[in-house]
């Protein structure tokens, strides 16, 4: 699942679901400020016509989602950019 069907699904069934190569520890902690709702609000997006403003919602998550990517490290571990918790792969 990217991002944006994470999104959708949060704003549609209020479910939480991390996508995959994003840090569990993060994901749905991080509140950003408030700046996502009041972006939301500003551009008066709803969950109605989320579809027409991917682009828009595509473009707010790279640029401020990016810091809960993992990081590999040599050891087969991920590490989160953010929290710096360490999670063994799996196969």
């Amino acid at each position: 699942m990217d991002i944006f069907q994470s999104i959708k699904a949060w704003y549609t069934k209020g479910e939480v679901i991390t996508p995959e190569g994003y840090c569990p520890n993060c994901w749905g902690f991080q509140e950003y400020s408030g700046n996502f709702y009041e972006a939301v609000k500003n551009h008066g997006i709803s969950i109605n016509n989320i579809d027409n403003n991917r682009g828009w919602i595509q473009n707010y998550a790279d640029l401020n989602l990016g810091g809960i990517k993992y990081s590999h490290t040599d050891n087969e571990e991920t590490i989160c950019n953010q929290c710096k918790v360490k999670y063994k792969l799996q196969n």
